[in-house]
């Protein structure tokens, strides 16, 4: 079973009590088969974890299909814990929406500490923001190490290609603060008007791809997120 971001997990439990499970019984059912499940037009090819094919069924006016089969037509993925007793499915466009998300997040806190510079500024305050800056490196490295596991072996993500071009300009956003924050740390030590020209000069590029990357984020909740919304 692949590894998942605990935040985005959507976990399925079955809870049998002791008394349940010590007076199970077997019954004979009649069900109308031949069912055929289809998504978005396509027909679903319905197997379990072995390859064996498995199929839909309709009893007391109720369609039962294969939990595994469906869940991985919606590029999600199944396991089960024999000792817990739970099934975990694993969506994985939630997954990639929650690093949009995250993402996001991290631009943001970036823009404010750029606006923070701008006012330590104006004010003629010298305040080293180190923290701040090692803090949203230590963000940007985490969401680094997610998105090489998303595309790695063990954690692909089938839908990471979504988010492209959010990431491709998330890491220009980021690249354009690190610079910035060079050039603060300069002005920080110095009080220099030749480093306050680098810092206001480079905070400006950081903040306009900052903006570029948040309208590529957006983009991509516009483009698929509403379009998935549309389909259920």
């Amino acid at each position: 079973m692949k590894k998942r971001i605990p935040a985005i997990i959507l976990m399925f439990t079955l809870f049998l009590t002791t008394s349940y499970a010590a007076n199970t019984y077997r019954k004979t059912i009649t069900v109308t088969s031949g069912v055929n499940v289809e998504f978005n037009n396509e027909e679903i090819d319905m197997t379990d974890a072995n390859g064996k094919a498995v199929e839909a069924f309709i009893y007391n006016g109720t369609t039962y299909v294969p939990i595994r089969a469906v869940s991985n037509a919606f590029g999600a993925d199944i396991g089960y814990d024999r000792n817990t007793q739970t099934i975990s499915i694993y969506d994985d466009f939630s997954e990639v929406a929650a690093v949009a998300h995250d993402m996001s997040n991290i631009l943001s806190d970036c823009s404010n500490i750029l606006m923070q510079g701008y006012i330590n500024i104006a004010a003629g305050d010298t305040e080293s923001l180190k923290e701040s800056f090692d803090n949203m490196n230590e963000f940007n490295n985490d969401m680094q190490s997610t998105l090489r596991y998303l595309n790695s072996d063990e954690g692909y993500n089938t839908c990471i290609g979504l988010i492209d071009t959010a990431v491709e300009q998330y890491n220009i956003a980021i690249a354009a603060f690190n610079t910035a924050a060079q050039s603060y740390t300069s002005y920080a030590q110095s009080g220099s008007t030749y480093a306050v020209m680098a810092y206001q000069n480079d905070a400006d590029t950081a903040y306009n791809e900052y903006i570029n990357a948040q309208r590529a984020i957006t983009q991509f909740f516009d483009d698929y997120a509403i379009w998935r919304e549309g389909e259920d």
